[in-house]
């Protein structure tokens, strides 16, 4: 044992020359040594050679950090953002926009097969690239950092602790950049900085650019947001997607699949302030429900359909699993279809129980999280369902993540369908 911890000891800071396989999720270069052990690398394009310095070594695999790039890809560019090379949040701002999509619909694919052992070549749309590439997230939220009795203000870095210095951030929209140089400019404000303070950035068309530190105040005003339904009001500290141009290809997209499907009711889970249960309630489904465990994300959603009249929406806050064993309870699963938009993290194990048990007729599940989404359909799939089509929308561009929407079918409705 202590010659094999020891031959891969001696790797640990050293640098070595490699070529580039892949890039895998979530952008991260694949390569091999000579004795088959694999390596990480950010910063990378497949087909490159490269020179990088072994900074971990673990077990099974080893991390690196790019030195130098002695045979560039063809799709490599010079990245837009100076931070680039240590701000963990870019993964491909060295690379063509079409190469970036291309490896992650290649990425997609590779995890849909791999971890939830589908065909999916058979199923999965083209993908849809975002308008522009830059300046298009509508909220940036900052971290503060204090040292000798002065503030700075960015992301972390790739330890998760430090803070990077951000001056100006390529992705977020100009307002936002612009108020982010007058914060920086007002020396009270650096001043007032604490450690490991949070500090939001969000703009809305009618609201413009606006800022708060930690959690926004229980009296702070509702923002509204400007979406192919129409303008609707969002809790000031409320999720909403970051790239509202995308964000309307994803409703337009949820929208083809509930008038594809025509079911008789829809329950929309985790559905925040409800803008996929207003669609289907605008689309003409009779019977639409939402439940999220955010009150305040449910109340604006009621307020959003009151505003519209649609008196067949309704929303309950209740944790995932309560809310929907309730509402699958109350109506004829076999003519229900079930709207998931999960955090990160997927979808909760007794929720996949719940729906596995009740089995609605189709789950359209909503993902920005690639790896728990194959997860969950290998599970779904344990009870019966089988995937009918899924496609990446890339709702953050230059990073390593992107949406993803999957229609899933009960077995026993396949043939209705």
């Amino acid at each position: 044992m202590g010659l094999w911890f020891a031959q891969y000891e001696s790797r640990a800071m050293a640098n070595v020359k490699l070529v580039i396989n892949d890039v895998v999720y979530p952008g991260k270069g694949l390569a091999r040594m000579e004795d088959g052990c694999v390596v990480f690398v950010s910063g990378v394009l497949p087909g490159e050679t490269v020179e990088v310095e072994i900074t971990k070594q673990k077990k099974n695999f080893a991390e690196a950090r790019l030195i130098e790039v002695i045979k560039p890809s063809q799709f490599r560019m010079p990245p837009k953002c100076k931070l680039a090379d240590i701000c963990p949040g870019c993964r491909y701002q060295h690379a063509e926009y079409g190469e970036e999509l291309r490896l992650k619909q290649a990425q997609f694919i590779n995890l849909l097969e791999r971890q939830a052992k589908v065909d999916a070549t058979g199923f999965c749309l083209p993908p849809i690239p975002s308008p522009v590439s830059l300046e298009y997230r509508n909220k940036i939220v900052l971290h503060a950092a204090v040292a000798d009795d002065a503030g700075s203000l960015g992301y972390f870095g790739e330890d998760n602790d430090t803070v990077i210095d951000v001056a100006s951030c390529p992705l977020a929209m100009r307002p936002l950049n612009d108020l982010l140089a007058d914060l920086r400019a007002r020396q009270d404000f650096m001043a007032a900085l604490k450690p490991d303070m949070r500090v939001t950035l969000r703009y809305t068309k009618t609201d413009g650019a606006v800022h708060w530190c930690g959690k926004p105040k229980a009296d702070d005003s509702w923002l509204r947001e400007s979406t192919s339904i129409g303008s609707i009001k969002v809790p000031r500290g409320g999720f909403f997607q970051m790239n509202p141009a995308m964000a309307d290809e994803l409703v337009k997209h949820v929208l083809d699949l509930i008038n594809t499907i025509k079911p008789e009711r829809v329950i929309d889970l985790y559905c925040g302030v409800g803008v996929f249960a207003m669609a289907a309630g605008l689309a003409g489904i009779g019977k639409v429900f939402g439940i999220d465990s955010d009150k305040e994300a449910v109340l604006a959603a009621k307020s959003n359909a009151q505003d519209r009249g649609l008196e067949g929406v309704q929303f309950i806050a209740a944790a995932a699993e309560k809310g929907l064993k309730y509402m699958l309870g109350s109506g004829t699963p076999g003519k229900t279809t079930l709207i998931v938009d999960p955090p990160r993290m997927g979808l909760e194990k007794c929720v996949v129980e719940l729906i596995n048990s009740a089995k609605p007729s189709d789950v359209v599940y909503v993902s920005c999280a690639p790896d728990t989404l194959a997860r969950d359909i290998a599970l779904l799939k344990a009870g019966e369902y089988r995937v009918v089509s899924s496609l990446l929308l890339d709702m953050f561009p230059r990073t390593p993540y992107f949406e993803s929407v999957t229609h899933l079918k009960s077995a026993r409705n396949l043939t209705a369908g």
